[in-house]
């Protein structure tokens, strides 16, 4: 069993300030008694390190699937320069033109261009020019999973369904939505603060990105050579000369929209000028490969984060002594985790030199600063539940306590579950079991010299099981602690709380109780009871130890039986 232990002290009203246990300083070890939630978080976040890898690593090959399954798309872009001619009336010469002044454009008028490239009217010409409802790219898709879904229900429900449509009402439907998946599809902006606006589209293969931006272009200055010669005709302004260059611009505009290639033909008689046709894009600019796996990384960070934070904010379990003092309001320092292999009953004599031992030497100083000016104390330590070390720690303090003490004794107090004593005194012809049991008040425990300055007190004798109704509360035993106290130093490994009340019945005739917990395990709710439970007797709990216990052999089996 490998321990991570903490001794915290929880506030009692009835003690006054015990040194030792109000510290802040953080101690060999390294713990900082100044973490906040933030540090929970980033321990938790460390606890699921591997979890949020994963989670990471899944949101980042959903990237990539997407990359690799998307339609990929390219984007043309042209320049178009609004540039207003000068009009003059009939009849003026070539040195009248030359002297006018070009009118000019303010914002407002550069902005509404924009829209007139997008109004339907320049678009659909293109659209109906190109034939394009009938081009599968823009064509109305099959209904997805949520619109089948829909059509059965309102097929299941006559009165929701919607009146079935004509030939003639299907195919304008689908020619409509040809043309919104074409307009969606474009893009006119204003760069900057020029009068400049580059028109793009997104197509799904080079040549049509290229073709249909040059038509939509082509469209938007064939619109203005019409606006044009329509003004001249209100003026009475054209003459035949003008008639057939105004022809020849509208011809030349109508080519470039079908055939999506912009020439060096000039239109003098329109107030914009391509002055960038469109390329023919070299790489798909959708999807963008870099952009999706960066934010599919990053999604999976924040969300799995989030997704610890948010399961933590509801974790009741003892994560770390940060979490303790700030739940529980007490101060800690930490015994970390034995390394060296099993941790065994005499581990901290065994392995002096380990960061367990130092710290278990720690504690015994902190219990010995407790118990004031009492040369000897009478210690107890009591666990939430069974499984969570508190024997084992028991037999270490004790042992670590006899090499500076001329008696201490050991009492395997666990009546129905005498760990200790099937590990030191399997052989015991007397127990504690048989005191408590006993009517004749004044009788001594019944100890078993382990070494010079260590005795150990069975809980039961050897083949015996201790009867159910053995309290520890008994009479025998309270005297029996009263002749003790004050002449040796005790340790009592008492049974577990949820098992027995034991600890809460001679609580208080001790120096101190130290509860036990497991790390990754005890609820925080079950220590705060235990303290309640504890106080409510008069017991002077001096601290919370925790613990990291290996996995039960019934826990070894399942995992083994899984892989």
């Amino acid at each position: 069993m490998n321990y991570s232990s903490m001794i915290v002290r929880p506030d009692d009203p009835h003690d006054g300030p015990r040194p030792g246990f109000e510290t802040s300083d953080p101690g060999p070890l390294g713990h900082d008694p100044e973490t906040t939630l933030i540090g929970d978080l980033i321990a938790a976040v460390r606890r699921q390190a591997l979890a949020l890898a994963l989670w990471v690593l899944l949101c980042t090959a959903a990237g990539v699937a997407y990359v690799l399954i998307a339609q990929p798309e390219f984007v043309a872009a042209a320049q178009i320069a609004l540039e207003p001619r000068v009009r003059l009336p009939p009849g003026a010469d070539a040195a009248a033109a030359a002297a006018a002044t070009a009118p000019t454009l303010d914002s407002a008028q550069a902005e509404s261009q924009v829209q007139v490239i997008r109004s339907a009217r320049n678009l659909r010409y293109v659209f109906d020019t190109l034939g394009l409802d009938k081009d599968p790219a823009y064509a109305a898709k099959g209904p997805g999973l949520v619109s089948r879904a829909l059509a059965r229900i309102s097929g299941l429900l006559p009165f929701l369904a919607a009146p079935p449509l004509s030939p003639e009402e299907e195919a304008m439907r689908a020619r409509e939505i040809a043309f919104q998946n074409f307009s969606d599809r474009i893009q006119v902006k204003r760069l900057g603060q020029s009068y400049v606006l580059e028109v793009s589209f997104r197509g799904l293969t080079p040549q049509d990105a290229a073709r249909l931006t040059n038509a939509i272009a082509a469209a938007y200055i064939r619109d203005q050579v019409l606006v044009r010669a329509a003004s001249d005709q209100r003026g009475s302004e054209f003459l035949q000369g003008r008639i057939a260059l105004i022809q020849a611009q509208k011809k030349a505009a109508d080519e470039a929209v079908a055939t999506g290639v912009i020439t060096d033909f000039q239109f003098p008689d329109s107030d914009a000028r391509i002055v960038g046709a469109a390329l023919r894009p070299l790489a798909a600019a959708y999807p963008q490969t870099k952009l999706i796996l960066l934010l599919g990384a990053l999604f999976g960070l924040v969300s799995g984060i989030g997704c610890i934070a948010v399961l933590h904010s509801f974790d009741r379990t003892v994560r770390s002594p940060a979490q303790i003092r700030r739940m529980l309001g007490v101060d800690s320092f930490v015994v970390p985790r034995f390394k060296g292999g099993r941790l065994t009953e005499t581990t901290a004599l065994d392995r002096p030199d380990s960061d367990f031992a130092l710290a278990l030497r720690r504690l015994r100083t902190v219990l010995f600063a407790v118990g004031g000016e009492s040369r000897y104390i009478t210690v107890g330590l009591v666990s939430c539940r069974k499984d969570e070390g508190c024997s084992t720690l028991s037999a270490n303090l004790a042992g670590l306590l006899s090499t500076s003490s001329d008696r201490v004794v050991l009492v395997d107090a666990d009546l129905r579950d005498p760990e200790l004593t099937r590990r030191f005194a399997p052989k015991a012809t007397a127990g504690l079991e048989s005191l408590v049991l006993s009517p004749v008040i004044g009788a001594d425990l019944p100890e078993v010299a382990l070494a010079g300055t260590l005795s150990f007190v069975p809980a039961v004798a050897a083949g015996r099981t201790a009867n159910p109704n053995a309290f520890l509360g008994a009479h025998a035993m309270r005297a029996a602690l009263a002749r003790v106290n004050g002449k040796r130093d005790l340790v009592l490994d008492l049974p577990p709380l949820d098992a027995s009340s034991d600890a809460q019945a001679i609580g208080h005739m001790l120096t101190g109780i130290v509860l036990v917990a497991s790390l990754n395990r005890t609820k925080l709710d079950e220590l705060s009871d235990a303290i309640r439970a504890l106080r409510s007797t008069d017991c002077r709990v001096l601290g919370i130890v925790l613990n990291d216990p290996a996995p039960s052999r019934k826990a070894r089996r399942q995992a083994s039986a899984s892989a």
